[in-house]
């Protein structure tokens, strides 16, 4: 399979999977469809399936028109009647087949209640939606902020080279924020500076191993990050703990 980011809104991308062999592709949380339209017709393409990672309107918002111009599309996501639209529900460790890849779905509630994202093996390549960013994580809305720190936990449990797709160019203004907690991190700086140089361009996909080195909401087990917690409210220097207190101090970072 072949992926493809496709830009919408300020800084939303739609994962386009490409099925060469078959001249179809899937995507990932259309929030609009008129860019979907457009890669469909530059690169000749059919839509065959959708897949949903949570109810929000800019993942969700295009799925309506793009079913009407593809009857046919599949539109997979979580048990969630915020989601109009789905044909196949699915839910943790179910596995779903769309054409060659296989996706195992997996369970991170936090950004959301039901919040799920699909992770391709053979490929080692995660959908993650709103839950993990480059050098960041989602904020909570109706999840909570256990939820989301378990979620952290989960992904570090894949192979240090599965390539993250995530749904939003955060990656500067993360890295930004990653610098206040371990200034002497090299790796956080080097990848500032390497992005700097091409500004506009997508930072995406990302892999494990680098957000093991940058993303200090993976980190909540490294001396840095622990007393950058206990300084900013932190109770104990539990992952959780560190974690919960990591997050409320980037909800208020500029």
């Amino acid at each position: 399979m072949t992926v493809y980011p496709i830009p919408a809104f300020l800084d939303n991308y739609i994962w386009a999977i490409v099925d060469d062999k078959k001249g179809v592709f899937d995507c990932v949380d259309p929030g609009e469809a008129e860019p979907v339209f457009e890669f469909a017709k530059a690169h000749h393409l059919k839509l065959r399936s959708i897949l949903l990672t949570h109810h929000h309107s800019d993942h969700i918002g295009g799925v309506g028109h793009l079913i009407k111009a593809y009857p046919n599309c599949i539109v997979y996501g979580p048990f969630d009647d915020r989601i109009p639209y789905i044909t196949n529900h699915v839910r943790e460790n179910d596995i779903i087949q769309v054409g060659e890849s296989s996706y195992t779905v997996l369970f991170n509630p936090g950004h959301t209640s039901t919040h799920i994202s699909y992770y391709e093996p053979k490929q080692k390549s995660l959908f993650c939606g709103d839950t993990l960013f480059s050098a960041g994580c989602g904020r909570v809305f109706d999840g909570t902020m256990d939820e989301l720190h378990q979620s952290m936990l989960l992904f570090k449990k894949l192979p240090e080279d599965t390539k993250i797709f995530c749904a939003h160019e955060y990656t500067q203004q993360n890295l930004r924020f990653a610098q206040t907690i371990e200034p002497q991190n090299s790796d956080i700086s080097n990848h500032l500076q390497q992005l700097k140089k091409v500004p506009s361009s997508c930072s995406l996909p990302s892999t494990l191993a680098l957000e093991l080195s940058i993303n200090p909401f993976l980190r909540t087990d490294i001396s840095d990050v622990i007393n950058y917690a206990l300084q900013h409210g932190a109770s104990s220097s539990s992952s959780k703990d560190v974690f919960a207190t990591l997050r409320t101090q980037k909800n208020n970072f500029k």
